[in-house]
């Protein structure tokens, strides 16, 4: 919704309609106004007509009472109000009540009363041509209600219903106007004839003076009671004065601010503010069309938390903010030239625009002092006196009077005036660069580094003259009697240097792109990104108290020594300001086309600045701040485009995929200055800053319970410690259901175990299959070893037999035929052994019973083994028994044949891993050579074991044993 601001001081209409040209000093009975920023919402903001009452609601919504039904507004938009259950009587509101409890009492020009609670609208007393005029709540909280018209009275609510109360016999008694609760306990009301009280404790209501039918009530901060009509003043009872061009009951509403001020919107149009009613002669200020109310038909009026005053009017709403600044002076209707301000030593501050010579002496309003004869050029403090450079002269302002100095005219225009510690006066010329008064003549200040424009530059003016040049983004220092050029590495880097400012902190340097200060010899630069506001610096006040202000194009700025310290010492780090611009009270922005401060402090304390709109001042002393935080309401969720009320645990359903969150802050003084975070619990890990924004949005969140916090700050930065919170829920589909993620896993634990088994399964049956081909395999062998082989050997051992029984008996031929029948017949007992083991091993288990059997035959030929067992027997597969029974076999083989030792030892030790089996031998050794080669040219012993270690995944060592032998190693997992 577009907002229009009214960013204006409020001064007399005489004072906007200045002669051309010239700016005038603001009248001292409109400085009240003028202490206000005035903003207006018109119809095309989005604003109700009608505004006929105004209260705020628990929460802090504005509430609006209107001829088109009952808002509520936020300071940002406007939201019309329906009931969920029930339904308005009327559209026409007259009377609003909001209770602490959110419960919000409505009166109808109709004659109806209505009660809204939780959404929930419930109606009271019967339509009449009685409009209810106002609503009050007693300290006990009996609630009261005021009704004119023929069916009128005064109403009390039972807890039930409205019953009217006796205030006499005449039909004037019903034609009540106004009631009040005072905060003693009494109850005032006023009729067509008389005004009434009922003291705290007494049962009836007392007449206490004749009372015309428009009077109407206000309690005053002290507990005073005024009344609008005339009549004798009492000490608890006065009649509020009436300005000379208006009568009394002047007064539709009244209203008296915590500051004592009263407010009355007057039946002839406007609201006029009185101030001072305790002094004889009380200030009157009238705001009207002319100073920016949108009509003279203004009725309701209200002070909210934040003391902003509201006024309601048929065509728009208008508000009230105090500010911290006052705009004393404006520019003429035709704007021309700027303001030359300065202060002198005894804290008075001069103003000059246009040849007209304001003072402000410290306590007191600035006040118009002369017309300078001729254009002025520059004004500068010196002393108590003020220097006043003119066109080709120099006068000197000594109190009230001129004179002109004795010195010889200057050589143009002068721009600066400044004398150094040795008496020295030095000028700056427009055009033409910096002189100095020696021996009685102007001389051009000596520079020695050239510069490519020394016609630019520019004398520090004021305190510290004479000592520094700047022209353009260069600056230059004075040694002896010539200026020198400071290295570039040493230059402030300000960009176009402004002004120079000497004072509690240090000597500081504003430009166009920041500010910089002296350190030794050299400048460090306040970067932009640490304060984006101090960019166009123009005034600059150092204050004996270690603040500092600067005046800047984005209005002026208030910091500390110790902020500046900080900043300076941590660069990128933000600086810590106030900021105060055209909402407090400061329109338009600092000048820039000055090379002397635009801002200067009076001797009472307040700060003097000129801007492209005026000339005004801040007291440091009395700056407006809110310390209220805001109060934030979450308005709604929008879920997939419904939309469900925010206040409770929200139910989303299934499948929510896009969701937005409305959320607002009731803070009132300045909305659009008001900034937000928020963070979603489970989603945002740390706080989101919003800004501005009143919204947040979220996809894809997955079901569950979740919560989402929003925290706001109010316009001058005070953060609301808890903010508020809602908490929602988004129900799962069916696949996101608890049980249905169990089923899925047994499912998928079922899936995986059925493939486990079957993956088992076949690789058992391949294992199964691949041991039987081998066991037929070795059958087969068996079988031809024993068909083929064995029988041809048997054959051979009978011839070998023939040829014995040919020989000579007892021969040796004889005898060595014999003894070779005899090894056959060894050599057939050991194959017929090796084919039984081969049939043998045909069923799954441990090793150690085939290398017991091994060690029993290799007894048999000379080779003693001893077979040791640590752990538990294993089960092996009758393939893999082949394997290490074929290792163990070579390993001791190699024994009896290389070791030259007779005997060995086999060691078993198994665990859950697997077996490990040792084969040493005391022997020779394996020699160093056949170890590195891995074995013996021509022979596959060695490589056999290596393989058959290969294909039973295990590892094979073969090792000289200490001091002696060899150790072979073999490591078999399970």
């Amino acid at each position: 919704m577009r907002k229009r601001t009214a960013r204006w001081m409020l001064l007399a209409a005489s004072l906007l309609a200045a002669a051309p040209g010239a700016a005038q000093a603001a009248p001292a009975a409109n400085q009240g106004l003028a202490g206000y920023n005035l903003r207006v919402w018109n119809l095309v903001d989005g604003a109700p007509p009608e505004i006929w009452a105004l209260a705020q609601s628990a929460e802090g919504y504005l509430l609006l009472g209107t001829g088109a039904g009952l808002y509520r507004f936020d300071g940002i938009n406007f939201e019309r109000m329906l009931p969920r259950v029930g339904s308005f009587p009327s559209n026409n509101i007259t009377a609003l009540l909001a209770l602490p409890d959110g419960a919000i009492w409505i009166g109808f020009f109709s004659g109806q009363v209505a009660r809204w609670k939780n959404g929930r609208l419930d109606c009271f007393l019967t339509s009449s041509a009685s409009p209810v005029e106002q609503f009050a709540r007693g300290r006990d909280g009996m609630l009261w209600a005021a009704r004119s018209g023929p069916e009128g009275g005064l109403f009390r609510f039972d807890g039930k219903g409205w019953t009217r109360v006796s205030l006499g016999e005449s039909m004037a008694e019903r034609q009540t106007r106004s009631v009040l609760a005072a905060r003693d306990g009494s109850l005032w009301v006023t009729t067509d004839r008389q005004l009434l009280v009922r003291r705290p404790g007494a049962t009836g209501f007392t007449a206490v003076r004749p009372s015309s039918g428009a009077a109407r009530l206000a309690e005053a901060p002290d507990g005073r009671i005024w009344t609008s009509g005339a009549g004798k003043d009492t000490p608890e009872l006065a009649s509020t004065p009436v300005p000379a061009d208006l009568r009394a009951p002047l007064a539709d509403r009244m209203l008296f601010g915590r500051d004592g001020t009263l407010w009355q919107s007057v039946f002839s149009g406007g609201v006029l503010q009185v101030r001072g009613l305790d002094r004889a002669t009380p200030n009157f200020a009238r705001l009207g069309p002319l100073e920016g109310l949108p009509s003279p038909v203004a009725v309701p009026l209200l002070e909210d938390r934040e003391r902003n005053v509201w006024i309601g009017t048929n065509l728009g709403l208008v508000r009230l903010r105090p500010v911290s600044a006052v705009t004393a002076l404006r520019l003429g209707a035709k704007p021309a030239g700027v303001f030359e301000v300065a202060a002198t030593d005894d804290g008075t501050v001069y103003a000059l625009y246009r040849q007209q010579l304001y003072r402000v002496r410290p306590g007191a309003p600035i006040t118009r002092l002369m017309t300078v004869p001729g254009h002025a050029t520059v004004i500068e403090a010196e002393g108590r006196d003020l220097i006043i450079g003119l066109r080709g002269r120099v006068l000197r302002l000594r109190g009230d009077r001129l004179e002109r100095l004795d010195m010889p005219p200057p050589p143009g225009d002068v721009t600066s005036w400044s004398r150094d510690a040795g008496g020295t006066v030095w000028i700056t010329i427009a055009n033409r660069g910096v002189f100095r008064l020696v021996a009685g003549a102007w001389r051009p200040a000596p520079i020695a580094s050239p510069l490519a424009q020394p016609q630019a530059a520019h004398a520090v003016s004021g305190r510290g003259g004479g000592g520094w040049l700047f022209a353009h983004d260069l600056l230059l220092r004075r040694g002896g009697d010539a200026f020198r050029l400071l290295p570039r590495d040493a230059q402030p880097k300000v960009g176009h240097i402004h002004l120079l400012s000497f004072g509690p902190a240090g000597m500081l340097v504003g430009g166009e792109t920041g500010l910089a200060r002296r350190v030794g010899d050299r400048f460090e630069t306040l970067p932009l990104r640490s304060a984006p506001d101090l960019a166009g610096i123009s005034g600059i006040v150092q204050a004996p108290d270690g603040t500092v202000w600067i005046n800047t194009v984005h209005g002026l700025i208030r910091t500390t020594i110790g902020d500046l310290d900080a900043a300076f010492a941590r660069p990128g780090m933000p600086l810590r300001l106030q900021l105060f611009g055209a909402g407090d009270g400061l329109p338009g922005v600092a000048q820039q086309d000055e090379h002397r401060s635009t801002a200067v402090r009076g001797g009472d304390g307040r700060l003097w600045v000129s801007n492209t709109l005026g000339f005004g001042w801040i007291d440091p002393a009395r700056i407006v701040r809110n310390a209220l935080p805001p109060q934030v309401v979450i308005r709604s969720l929008t879920a997939n485009g419904t939309v469900y009320p925010a206040p409770g645990t929200i139910a989303l359903p299934a499948g929510t995929a896009n969701l937005r969150i409305a959320y607002t802050a009731l803070s009132l003084a300045e909305a659009e200055r008001v900034r937000f975070r928020y963070r979603l619990v489970g989603v945002d890990r740390n706080w989101v800053d919003a800004g501005s924004a009143r919204e947040a949005y979220y996809a894809n969140l997955g079901p569950g319970e979740w919560r989402f916090q929003v925290i706001a700050a109010n316009n001058d930065g005070v953060w609301s410690d808890e903010g508020t919170t809602v908490h929602f829920t988004i129900a799962p589909r069916y696949y996101q259901t608890t049980w249905f993620r169990v089923l899925a896993i047994g499912l998928g634990a079922g899936l995986l175990w059925l493939l486990y088994a079957w993956r088992l399964r076949e690789q058992m049956a391949r294992g199964r299959a691949r041991a039987e081909a081998q066991i037929a395999e070795r059958e087969r062998i068996a079988r031809e070893l024993h068909d083929t082989l064995l029988q041809s050997m048997q054959g051979l051992m009978l011839r070998f037999q023939a040829a014995s029984y040919a020989t000579e008996p007892g021969s040796q031929a004889q005898a060595l035929l014999d003894s070779a029948l005899d090894r056959a017949d060894d050599v057939m007992l050991e194959a017929r052994d090796r084919v039984l083991a081969l049939r043998q091993i045909h069923a799954p288990g441990d090793p150690q019973p085939l290398i017991e059997e091994l060690a029993r035959c290799l007894a048999e030929e000379g080779l003693a083994v001893s077979v040791t067992r640590e752990g538990p027997l294993l089960r092996y597969q009758p393939a893999q028994l082949e394997q290490i029974l074929a290792i163990v076999q070579e390993a001791l083989a190699n024994v009896r044949r290389h070791a030259g030792t007779s005997a060995a030892t086999v060691a078993l030790r198994s665990g859950r891993e697997g077996i490990a089996i040792e084969v040493r031998d005391s022997g020779s050794g394996i020699p160093p050579a056949i170890a590195a080669q891995g074995g013996r040219h021509g022979h596959y012993g060695l490589q056999g074991m290596r393989e058959r270690a290969e294909a039973l995944r295990g590892t094979l060592t073969i090792a000289p044993a200490t001091p002696h032998g060899t150790i072979v190693h073999l490591i078999v997992p399970r």
